[in-house]
């Protein structure tokens, strides 16, 4: 069953039944109440079918906001703060001038159940719907915050490690972060946008006492969405480093290689010029023949060695 809080006589009282009068009314709807969401909107005020599809669909859509003439309807998601393997859940509202209505189908809300038992038990429902609101607002954006520490601190985990282990394969951990931070993104872009019109001075439904609070949270989710940003660009900066210590790395294996081979080359050609067998080759019976090609080649290959070590410093 839904539960419902509301204002009555100056006093705010929680029921698991319709108020038969309320001067402010809140009604939560939960994973259980799928099957009332259209009969409760609809007691409230005559929604739209767009408004009663996003309610029971909301898992197919961004963030998002319709405006009706006697209310507004947006959707804010649940991100995952901690796994970034569990899904994403969805938080609904549809606010009017004397009612709000919070849906959390797809599992329990923590955002929900801690603003709800705030309200109920400070008596905090006399100063409006818009006030309730405002406490959704708040810890959704608190856990926000843990999501964007969260992101920072794998941040700096990855950069640690390529600082102190340039060469060890980080390409499934950066790759997995950036995915991580591209979603958070995704969903706090248009976030943002309704926060921000919900703190515009032309928005009826927040009374002039409480814009103060929207003003806060707007500025509070600024903040995430900036950092998640400045995640998102460290991330790309850092694939461009690891990439390039890469093919540094490629480099010197290789530059080694041509050394190898550039050194083996006198000794290679030298060998294979005493391997003809000519009969008039005169060192081929010279009793220090094969002694003096050894030395030849050493001769040769060092000579060429420390020639590459004077152009190298040159360089």
């Amino acid at each position: 069953m839904p539960r419902f809080l509301y204002l009555q006589n100056q006093k705010t009282l929680v029921s698991d039944s319709w108020p038969q009068e309320s001067d402010s009314l809140w009604v939560d709807l939960g994973p259980e109440d799928k099957g009332s969401v259209q009969e409760v909107v609809n007691h409230l005020y005559q929604a739209h079918p767009k408004v009663i599809e996003r309610l029971l669909q909301g898992h197919d859509h961004r963030p998002n906001l319709l405006v009706e003439d006697d209310a507004v309807s947006f959707m804010l998601a649940l991100i995952p703060t901690h796994d970034a393997d569990e899904p994403l859940r969805h938080l609904s509202f549809i606010m009017g001038q004397k009612f709000l209505v919070t849906a959390h189908l797809d599992g329990v809300s923590e955002v929900v159940d801690g603003a709800f038992e705030y309200v109920r038990k400070n008596q905090l429902m006399d100063e409006g719907v818009d006030f309730a609101l405002y406490q959704l607002l708040d810890r959704h954006v608190v856990a926000l915050r843990q999501l964007a520490n969260d992101l920072d601190r794998q941040f700096e985990s990855l950069h640690r490690r390529l600082l102190m282990h340039p060469y060890t394969n980080m390409s499934p951990d950066i790759l997995a972060l950036r995915k991580r931070a591209m979603a958070a993104k995704h969903i706090l872009d248009p976030e943002g946008a309704i926060v921000e019109l919900l703190k515009s001075k032309g928005f009826p439904y927040v009374s002039k006492r409480n814009h103060p609070y929207f003003q806060d949270v707007s500025f509070l989710m600024n903040e995430v969405v900036s950092e998640v940003q400045d995640i998102r660009n460290g991330l790309a900066e850092m694939v461009e480093a690891y990439t390039s210590l890469q093919s540094n790395e490629i480099n010197k294996v290789m530059w080694f290689l041509t050394i190898v081979s550039t050194l083996a080359l006198p000794a290679t050609t030298i060998a294979s010029i005493y391997g003809m067998n000519f009969t008039n080759m005169h060192e081929l019976h010279w009793r220090y023949g094969y002694y003096y090609s050894l030395l030849l080649m050493a001769f040769i290959s060092v000579v060429l060695l420390l020639w590459v070590r004077n152009q190298r410093r040159r360089g």
